[in-house]
């Protein structure tokens, strides 16, 4: 169903600003806003991806490395929302979810994979083995709790 799945690249900014836009405020504070462009301009690298539905950029997100507390990130995961339906976004969003799984274990490292997300996601993620390590309330803004989740990089359930 994917149409395609490459690295994010410059012109994809103004797409992924709108995606974020479109999941404001139900699933991020517009304050985050400067969090994602410093993101896209200092630390985007072939790690984070676009999804590209009928040739449109409709998500992203990607992975990252950190050495010092060895884990794996997940950062930025996105789609923009109404774009493509129910179905198809549930459909489309774990195929990208279960590909940067698929990234993870292509490192070769046997760190485990921490998320930052919010209450909205907290059972999705579930979904994938992730569990939850704790709660910051409104960490992300009004009623957008943080919370922390972590998955074993060697779980190979991902049944979601």
């Amino acid at each position: 169903m994917i149409t395609d799945i490459r690295p994010y690249k410059l012109s994809d900014k103004e797409n992924v600003i709108k995606i974020f836009n479109s999941n404001c405020p139900k699933y991020f504070d517009k304050n985050d806003l400067s969090d994602l462009i410093d993101f896209l301009d200092n630390y985007a690298d072939n790690n984070f991806k676009v999804v590209l539905y009928n040739k449109e950029v409709i998500g992203c997100g990607g992975h990252y490395v950190k050495h010092s507390d060895k884990v794996f990130g997940i950062a930025w995961v996105m789609f923009r929302r109404f774009s493509m339906g129910k179905a198809n976004f549930q459909i489309i969003s774990k195929q990208f979810f279960k590909h940067i799984l698929t990234n993870i274990d292509k490192e070769n490292l046997d760190f485990d994979i921490v998320i930052n997300t919010s209450q909205l996601l907290e059972k999705t993620f579930n979904k994938f083995d992730f569990w939850t390590e704790r709660v910051i309330k409104n960490g992300y803004g009004e009623n957008l709790d943080h919370y922390v989740m972590r998955r074993k990089l060697n779980t190979k359930k991902t049944n979601a």
